[in-house]
Formats: structure tokens, C-alpha cells, sequence
């Protein structure tokens, strides 16, 4: 189908509008997608233009006096001062207001020659979409109204700040502080949502800050490609052209570089929000886009849609002061810094940056809810959901108790560290007799029975660290204490049940573990086993063995901490 000459006519003049040939033939792959008829005719419109500009300029006429509004002009009740931005649709001056009130204003006036239906129609939904919002974070409309010659154009409250990025640089502000800042954007952009307004070009150019009675604000600012999310912003309608790419490559979402006009919603903005984070803490952005678009716009769209960025802390560490203005300039230590990045702070950006939007926050809210909870040391939502992780949390908010808990554990495992490392010695032993053949029949039988004995004592004690996990949450000292009594009286029942291996190491064991229970206050079972542990070493090695007689005294501290004077003090007085 041909393209229409209103159609023509129209890419034409914004694209004769723009800055550069490179910004003219971006503006052409993006509007004119599968449809190269319709661009090879822009294109002709284009040279066309350009033949008869430089004949012009080739002639000896004197030069046309400037078009367009120059500063000393009267809008209204408004007279331009100075021009202080320009945008793809307007030009924005700074204006004095001179009734009712004499102040400093901004007013945004369509572009002289790109007067088309569609900027029009733009130009008036972003007039509406401010105008919708009352919040301290994004710049109010004060008025609006249209030229003489019928140009629109809108009244808003003056911003004089600078972009987020670097007002954050100039002023080396801290991790808290940039975190801080950046919460009171996600503030403004939920505002705009709760107002039904996506915006959809959120970069560090719309989020200026400047300083009120020295506090730093954030002002946002151009919702120029806005789009509603329920009703229309203008009474004038608009058909955006299938698979038309509308923002700024490097801050827009994976769903708004789709060519299959899938609609866009309020997590596109979580995702331009998570580019303006990342850049926030690294100082770089998540791709490198200007390679990718050497190679084509398409190569473009796909490294949006389908790279995976690497982590804050990994950015930072691998590329350095070079990638990372915020610790150069702040003199920090790249590596301290990649630090701080690491773990939720990494969890957070790249939840945010999540391909598929159904993985990102839902609302820009619960982006600075996640960042928030990181400054107040709690656990955050995007952070994997590990029992270790949560430990981890509770440990930092509970010092005192784990402490007490840890001291606990380490005695109780030193205990059993020189069991273990008896255990494994005999198992190797088994396993180097066995190989080299060097023993009799029955020396390799009893080598394979305390291997055997080897790994249930393993076992026992494998069941034991399980029970006694640090990934396990606990809430109080008690519980834990409760479940390390209990881990160590299934290892004793499990070692009595064993028929296997050499005695004296069932006895040296039984002697460790009674050791851990008296110290955990199970008085009778420790002494069941100090007593087993005691029968078998006056079986083996005799009464009057140092290792017997230890069990011996074992026994009766156990009696004596139980409260039997009667039966403890005559075992006491004969060691004595």
C-alpha cells in the first residue's frame, strides 16, 4: 500500500527539523520500519530540500532575517527572556510572567515547522499530563495557550537545576545520599501513576535537582512521549504507527524495543528507573550501545531486548576508576566500593532490570520500598529467597544472642573435631592396608569394620550439623540450645545402636558427647554414657588405665552436677 501524501509530508518535517544528518536517518529507521517505499520518498523530499538550500546560500541575496520567537518577544503576558532547552517537539525559554504576578517562568512552544497533527497532539498530552500532577518532585503546569499563528504552547514553574547524575557528582555525595535522592524520584513517577500517566522517557536530562534553602530536590521534568494508561490526555486523538519506537535507547525497557506492539504499562518506567539507578552507582550505564548501533538499529533493539547486563559490583570491579566516577571522585577505593555494591544492592538493580517485566517491582513504590529497607538493614524483597540469606539478617539485627549461641557451638564442635579426625585417619589406614595387601586376613577385616564404623560415625555426625544448621532461622537463644540438646541425644542413641568398629573409639566418642550434654544440662543421659564409655575401657585397657580412670571421674561430675551427693562424692574421694 502507498503511503499517503499527509504521511509523507509529515516525517518530512521533523526530520528536516533535526539537528544533524545522523539524528535525521536514526528518526527514519525508527518511523519507518517495513516500509521502505515510504522512506525512499521522505528521502527524496530531503535531498530535494537540500539542493535548494545550498543554491540559496550560493546566491548573492542578502540572508532572510531569523524565524521563529527571539528573546524580547511577547507571548501572552509572557516575555522570553532566554532560550534554555530544546526538545524533539519544543523549544523551552525561560519567560517573565507580568500579571497577576511578576516571576521567572518556563514556556515550552512547539518548534516553528513541526506544527504536524502528531506533534500537536503530543505537544497537547504532555500540557495534559502535567497539568494532571500536584506532587514536590515534578515541575507543575502554572498555564498554557496558543500563539497568534496558532502554535500551542504551556506555561510551567522554572527548574533551575542540573541532572541527577551530576548534581550527584559534583556534590560527592555518599551511597545513603544518592539512595535517598533516587527514592524521592520513584515518589514523583508513582504520583504520575496513580494519576494515570506513564512516563516513559525517564533519564538523568528529566530528573534535574536543584537546592532549596540548601536541600537537594528532584525535579521531573519533559513527559513528552507520555502515554495514559486509562483515558486519553487529549480530547484529539492519536494513532501511534504499529511498531514505532518512541524514547531514549539507552533507558528504555525490553517491551518498548519490541517490534510486535506489545502494550506498554507502568513497569517500563521501573525499568528506565533501574538504568538511572545503576548509573547512579557505577557511573556507567548497563550496555554499551553505541557499539551496537555501528552495527544497525536492529542490533540496537536486540541488545535492549535480549543482553543481560552485568551486575553494579561487577561493573565496578572489572572496569575500575574508568567506569566508575562515583569512587574516583570521591577518592574511594574502587574495590570498597564494589563491596558495598555486592549482594542487595546488586539484588535490587538488577530486579529491576529484569527482561521480563512479570520479574520486575510492580510499582515504582515498591522499587524505593526495596531500597529502603536495604538502609535500614533489613532483608530485601529481591534478594534469592535462601534460609541462609534470612540468617544472615538475623544474626546482624541479634549480635548479642548468636554470640552466646556461637561460643556454645564452637565448644561443642571442638569436641567432636578430634573424634572426626580419628575416624578419618582409621578409615585411611583401612583403605591403604586394603590396597597394598600388606596385613593379614584378620588385621583387613578389623580395618574394614572400623571403616564401616568410620562412615556412621560420619553420618551421626552429619545429621548432627544438619539439625544444628546455620540457615535455620531461630528466634530466641532458647530455641536454639533446645535443638542443639536434641541433635546431640539422637548422635548418642545413634552410636549405641552401632555394633560396629573399634570399641575404644565408640568409647572415646560416647565420652565426647557425654561432655556436650553435661555442658547442655542433660546430667542423666551424659552420664549413662560416660559409665557405657567407662566399662569398656576398664574391659580393654584396664583399671588402672589413665583413659579409665578419666571415665571414672567423668561419671562422677555427672553425678555430683545432678545432685547425688550420696553416690558422686565417695567416686570424687577416690580420685582424689
Amino acid at each position: 500500500m502507498s503511503p499517503t501524501h499527509e504521511r509523507v509530508q509529515e516525517l518530512f518535517h521533523i526530520a528536516r527539523g533535526l539537528a544533524d544528518t545522523a539524528a535525521r536517518r536514526a528518526y527514519l529507521e525508527r518511523t519507518t520500519v517495513g516500509d521502505p517505499e515510504l522512506r525512499a520518498r521522505v528521502e527524496e523530499l530531503l535531498a530535494a530540500d537540500r539542493q535548494a538550500e545550498n543554491a540559496f546560500l550560493k546566491s548573492p541575496a542578502a540572508a532572510p532575517e531569523p524565524i521563529g520567537e527571539r528573546a524580547g518577544d511577547t507571548i501572552g503576558r509572557y516575555r522570553l527572556l532566554q532560550e534554555i532547552g530544546q526538545g524533539g517537539m519544543g523549544t523551552v525559554w525561560m519567560a517573565e510572567q507580568r500579571e497577576p504576578v511578576v516571576r521567572k517562568v518556563a514556556l515550552k512552544i512547539i518548534k516553528l515547522g513541526l506544527d504536524t497533527r502528531e506533534v500537536v497532539v503530543r505537544f497537547e498530552a504532555e500540557r495534559q499530563a502535567l497539568a494532571l500532577m500536584d506532587h514536590p518532585h515534578i515541575a507543575r503546569v502554572l498555564d498554557g495557550g496558543a500563539t497568534v499563528t496558532g502554535r500551542p504552547y504551556f506555561v510551567m514553574e522554572l527548574v533551575r537545576g542540573v541532572p541527577i547524575t551530576e548534581y550527584c557528582d559534583s556534590a560527592r555525595l555518599g551511597l545513603r545520599e544518592r539512595l535517598e535522592l533516587f527514592t524521592k524520584v520513584c515518589e514523583a513517577i508513582q504520583h504520575a501513576h496513580h494519576k494515570g500517566v506513564i512516563h516513559r522517557d525517564i533519564k538523568p536530562s528529566n530528573v534535574l535537582v536543584t537546592l532549596y534553602d540548601g536541600v537537594p530536590i528532584p525535579k521531573v521534568i519533559d513527559f513528552g512521549i507520555a502515554k495514559a494508561t486509562s483515558a486519553e490526555l487529549t480530547k484529539k486523538t492519536l494513532f501511534t504507527q504499529y511498531a514505532q519506537i518512541l524514547g531514549t535507547p539507552e533507558y528504555m525497557a525490553p517491551e518498548q524495543a519490541e517490534l510486535s506492539g506489545l502494550d506498554i504499562d507502568t513497569r517500563a518506567d521501573v525499568y528506565s528507573l533501574g538504568v538511572l539507578l545503576y548509573e547512579l552507582l557505577t557511573g556507567t550505564k548497563p550496555f554499551d550501545l553505541r557499539t551496537a548501533m555501528q552495527a544497525g538499529f536492529q542490533e540496537l533493539l536486540r541488545t535492549i531486548r535480549e543482553d543481560e547486563p552485568v551486575r553494579p559490583s561487577t561493573r565496578v570491579s572489572t572496569v575500575g576508576r574508568e567506569a566508575s566516577p562515583v569512587a574516583a571522585r570521591r577518592e574511594l577505593n574502587v574495590e570498597a566500593w564494589s563491596a558495598r555494591l555486592r549482594g542487595d544492592l546488586d539484588w535490587i538493580v538488577m530486579r529491576a532490570l529484569e527482561k521480563d517485566r512479570s520479574r520486575r517491582y510492580d510499582t515504582p513504590n515498591g522499587f524505593a520500598e526495596d531500597i529502603s529497607r536495604f538502609l535500614r538493614d533489613e532483608p530485601v524483597l529481591a534478594a534469592p529467597p535462601s534460609p541462609a540469606y534470612r540468617f544472615s539478617k538475623f544474626v546482624r539485627r541479634r549480635k548479642k544472642t548468636v554470640a552466646l549461641a556461637a561460643i556454645l557451638l564452637a565448644t561443642l564442635l571442638a569436641g567432636l573435631a578430634g573424634t572426626s579426625y580419628g575416624l578419618l585417619e582409621a578409615r585411611d589406614a583401612a583403605v591403604a592396608e586394603r590396597e597394598a595387601k600388606l596385613i593379614s586376613e584378620s588385621r583387613r577385616e578389623q580395618a574394614e569394620r572400623n571403616l564401616e564404623f568410620a562412615r556412621a560415625g560420619n553420618e551421626i555426625l552429619g545429621n548432627l550439623f544438619a539439625r544444628i544448621s546455620p540457615e535455620r532461622t531461630y528466634g530466641s537463644l532458647g530455641e536454639f540450645r533446645d535443638d542443639l540438646r536434641a541433635g546431640v541425644l539422637d548422635a548418642a542413641k545413634a552410636l549405641e545402636e552401632a555394633s560396629i568398629g573399634d570399641p575404644l573409639e565408640v568409647a572415646r566418642l560416647q565420652r565426647k558427647l557425654g561432655t556436650s550434654l553435661t555442658a547442655l544440662g542433660e546430667h542423666a543421659a551424659a552420664l549413662a554414657l560416660f559409665e557405657r564409655a567407662e566399662e569398656t575401657l576398664r574391659k580393654e585397657l584396664g583399671p588402672d588405665a589413665a583413659e579409665t580412670l578419666s571415665a571414672e571421674q567423668n561419671a562422677a561430675s555427672a553425678l555430683l552436677s545432678s545432685g547425688d551427693l550420696k553416690l558422686a562424692l565417695p567416686a570424687l574421694e577416690a580420685h582424689l
